[in-house]
């Protein structure tokens, strides 16, 4: 497996990080974290771009904690909600389906109550 402590979204050693810290629930991996003001777009809300990050990496971890390395290949992503800074999120992803080197995954970002704010769907393709 390649090392990933660098990682913009789960790295532990990337000062600039979200450090996401992925924890395996059944099928599933989750993680919580509280988002910053530096990763803001407009005042107060997560900028779409690092709700993006955090689902595709959700997804990829996913393969990654059980020995799999994977590519994403495709990720589309619904929108509900404003995501807020400075109040905690979680993050979840599952796995859909299976075929040859092709996977593919669904994740969401939500609220503690499970409040939807983000969707996303992806295609990850086996890793060299």
């Amino acid at each position: 497996m390649r090392e990933g402590s660098g990682c913009f979204a789960c790295g532990q050693d990337n000062p600039i990080g979200l450090r996401l810290r992925f924890t395996t629930e059944g099928d599933a991996v989750r993680a919580e974290f509280t988002p910053g003001p530096q990763y803001q777009g407009y005042d107060g809300v997560l900028h779409g771009g690092i709700v993006a990050a955090a689902l595709d990496d959700a997804m990829a971890n996913l393969f990654h904690l059980r020995g799999r390395e994977t590519l994403t290949a495709r990720l589309e992503i619904r929108f509900r909600r404003e995501a807020p800074v400075g109040q905690r999120l979680v993050v979840t992803a599952r796995l859909t389906g299976e075929r040859r080197k092709l996977f593919t995954a669904e994740a969401a970002l939500t609220l503690p109550d499970g409040t939807p704010l983000a969707e996303a769907k992806g295609t990850f393709i086996r890793g060299v």
